[in-house]
C-alpha cells in the first residue's frame, strides 16, 4: 500500500491514534469525542469542518461515533468513524476548506453530481469547497480527514480559478503518496504528543507544506486555457498546430515532439516555460475547449455529450466531466442547459420582434 504505511495500519486499528500521549504539547489543540447520538456526531464534525446532515441507515445498529482531532495552526487533522451504516450529506457550497480524505479501513461510497465512486484503503480524494457530496459509510469504515483553508490553496494564483471541484476518489499515486507520507510523519508526531510542533515556525511550515502539495496536485489537474501562439519558439507553435490537427486521434508525447522537430524533453521544457503547462495537459485543454464549442453549437438539437467527448479522444465519460468541471467551473450538462436557455430566449425575442408592425 502506497502512502502512510505503518502509520495508516496503526490508525486503522486505533481510532484515537491522534489523541495526546504526553503533556509536551498544548492540550487544547487536541480533541476526542465519542458519541451514540447522531446530533452530537454532527456537532463534533461541524465544529471542525462544515454543516452537514447524518442519516442513520440501520437504527437497530447503534451509532458508535469516534472523532480524534488535532489542530496545527489553521489546519486540522482528524480520524473519524461512525461505527454504523450512515449517510453523510454535504449540500452547502463556497465552503472555507479543502478536505483531504484518506481511507484507513473499510469502504465508503462517494456520490458527486450523480456519479458514485468507492473510497477504499489505498485511495484518497480531495473534497472541493464548491462541490456537494453524499457519503455512504459502512459500519467498520474509518478515515483520515485533513482540513486546509481554501484561501491558502487559491489566494494569489490566477491558475487556481476553478479548483473548487476538488479531486474524486483515486488510487494513491506518486504525487499523492508524497503528501500522505508527509502526513504520516505529522500523525506520528501527534501520536507522541506533538512535541515537535512546539515552535510556531515548525507549525507554520507544516501548514505551508501541506497546502503547497495540495495546490500542486490541483495545478496538475488544471491545465491553463490555451493562449495565443505568439512569443514562443517555433517548435512550440509547430506542436500546437499538430495538436489542433490531431484532436480526435490517439496522440503520444513522442508523436508531438516528432512533429515539432525536437526531443520530448525539450518539448516538455518549452511548454512549461512558455505555456505554463505540460504538452499533454495543453492538448487536453484544447480538446475540452473544442468539446465545449460543440456542446454550445448543438444546444438547439439532440446533443450527446458522451459522443462529443469521444469525438475528441476522451472515452471515459466520468473523467471527461471531471476535467471539464475543473476547466470551466461547470459540468457539461450545465453548459448545455445554459446554452439551451439562451437559445430559447433568443428565439422568443425573435418571435416577439416578428410580431411588431413595420414602421
Amino acid at each position: 500500500m502506497h502512502g502512510l504505511g505503518q502509520t495508516i495500519s496503526a490508525m486503522a486499528k486505533d481510532d484515537f491514534f491522534l489523541s495526546p500521549r504526553s503533556d509536551g504539547f498544548s492540550a487544547d489543540r487536541f480533541d476526542q469525542h465519542r458519541a451514540t447520538d447522531p446530533l452530537r456526531a454532527i456537532r463534533s464534525v461541524a465544529e471542525v469542518f462544515c454543516p452537514h446532515e447524518v442519516i442513520q441507515r440501520d437504527r437497530s445498529n447503534p451509532l458508535d461515533f469516534r472523532h480524534s482531532s488535532a489542530r496545527i495552526e489553521s489546519a486540522s487533522i482528524n480520524q473519524i468513524s461512525y461505527g454504523s451504516e450512515v449517510d453523510v450529506l454535504i449540500n452547502s457550497s463556497n465552503r472555507a476548506q479543502y478536505i483531504l480524505l484518506v481511507q484507513l479501513r473499510g469502504q465508503m461510497l462517494v456520490e458527486r453530481e450523480s456519479a458514485i465512486k468507492s473510497l477504499e484503503p489505498g485511495s484518497y480524494m480531495l473534497m472541493g469547497p464548491d462541490a456537494q457530496y453524499r457519503f455512504v459509510h459502512e459500519r467498520d469504515d474509518s478515515h483520515l480527514a485533513v482540513g486546509i483553508p481554501r484561501r491558502l490553496i487559491e489566494q494569489g494564483d490566477e491558475a487556481a480559478t476553478g479548483f473548487g471541484a476538488g479531486i474524486d476518489p483515486e488510487v494513491i499515486d506518486e504525487q499523492a503518496g508524497s503528501l500522505i507520507d508527509y502526513l504520516g510523519f505529522v500523525c506520528r508526531e501527534l501520536n507522541r504528543g506533538g512535541g515537535a510542533f512546539q515552535s510556531s515556525i515548525v507549525r507554520g511550515g507544516v501548514v505551508d507544506s501541506v497546502s503547497g502539495m495540495v495546490k500542486a496536485m490541483l495545478n496538475e489537474r488544471m491545465p491553463p486555457r490555451p493562449r495565443p501562439l505568439a512569443g514562443a519558439p517555433g517548435y512550440v507553435r509547430r506542436a500546437e498546430l499538430f495538436m489542433e490537427a490531431s484532436l480526435a486521434d490517439e496522440v503520444t508525447i513522442e508523436a508531438v515532439a516528432s512533429a515539432a522537430g525536437v526531443s520530448a524533453r525539450t518539448l516538455h521544457d518549452g511548454f512549461k516555460r512558455f505555456r505554463g503547462s505540460t504538452p499533454m495537459n495543453w492538448l487536453r485543454a484544447l480538446r475540452l475547449d473544442h468539446a465545449r464549442r460543440d456542446i454550445v453549437a448543438g444546444a438547439d438539437s439532440s446533443v450527446n455529450i458522451l459522443a462529443i467527448a469521444n469525438r475528441y479522444g476522451m472515452q471515459h465519460g466520468g473523467r471527461f466531466a471531471g476535467y471539464y468541471q475543473r476547466q470551466f467551473r461547470e459540468s457539461p450538462s450545465e453548459t448545455l442547459r445554459s446554452a439551451r436557455e439562451r437559445a430559447a430566449v433568443a428565439s422568443a425575442s425573435a418571435c416577439l420582434g416578428g410580431d411588431q408592425p413595420e414602421s
